[in-house]
């Protein structure tokens, strides 16, 4: 696993997200309030770029008429189709069993924000 320096942690605001080459994969950082997350920038389901997508809460249910709105930002959601991804572990909300994007490993150090793919 290889250390990768993308830019200086101020360079993402919160709310903001940014897409980086490491490698060979394209991966979407984005930051939400004080914490970042990196995961691969394609829909598991058809390949979209999830940085086209927008980032929103999500909604749960334990009881019939009965929900709450996850974490606001928590979430990157497909432009093509909608399905949205947990941030922190890449799954799906849709099929969380199956459908995952690859998550990555993202730490600030010093100024800097370090992702290690």
């Amino acid at each position: 696993m290889g250390r990768n320096i993308l830019c200086n942690k101020e360079d993402i605001k919160p709310g903001e997200k940014k897409v980086f080459q490491v490698g060979r994969a394209s991966v979407l950082v984005v930051r939400n309030g004080e914490k970042f997350y990196a995961i691969r920038n394609a829909c598991p389901h058809q390949g979209a770029e999830l940085d086209k997508g927008f980032l929103g809460p999500v909604a749960r249910s334990s009881q019939v008429k009965e929900f709450c709105l996850e974490e606001h930002g928590g979430h990157i959601y497909c432009p093509w189709h909608r399905w949205s991804f947990d941030l922190e572990t890449g799954c799906s909300d849709h099929d969380p069993a199956n459908e995952k994007v690859k998550t990555y490993d993202v730490k600030v150090e010093g100024n800097d924000l370090v992702v290690y793919a």
